[in-house]
C-alpha cells in the first residue's frame, strides 16, 4: 500500500508533559477531533537564524502526523499527515 503525505499547516491544541529528560505528547486536537498519540517516532529541531521549531513525528489512529512546536509563540501546528 502506498503512503500518501498531505501538507496541512493548521493550528492545533496539544496535551503534553515535560520533565528534565523527557517530553511526551499525549493528545492533540485538530478540527474539533481529539487524537490520542500512540507513539512518538522521531524528533528534530529546525533552525532558521535564532528561530527554532521543534518537529515531532507521532502515530495516532493508524496514521503518522508531524506536530510542530514554536517555543517563542507557544503555538502548535499540524504540519503533515502521512496516511498509511
Amino acid at each position: 500500500m502506498e503512503e500518501v503525505k498531505t501538507a496541512i499547516e493548521e493550528p492545533i491544541k496539544v496535551v503534553a508533559s515535560f520533565s528534565p529528560s523527557k517530553f511526551k505528547v499525549h493528545f492533540f486536537n485538530w478540527r474539533d477531533r481529539t487524537y490520542q498519540v500512540e507513539s512518538m517516532n522521531l524528533f528534530h529541531i529546525e533552525r532558521d537564524g535564532n528561530k527554532k521549531l521543534y518537529h515531532f513525528a507521532v502515530t495516532a489512529q493508524g496514521n503518522s502526523y508531524e506536530l510542530v512546536y514554536n517555543p517563542v509563540t507557544l503555538d502548535w501546528q499540524l504540519g503533515d499527515i502521512v496516511q498509511i
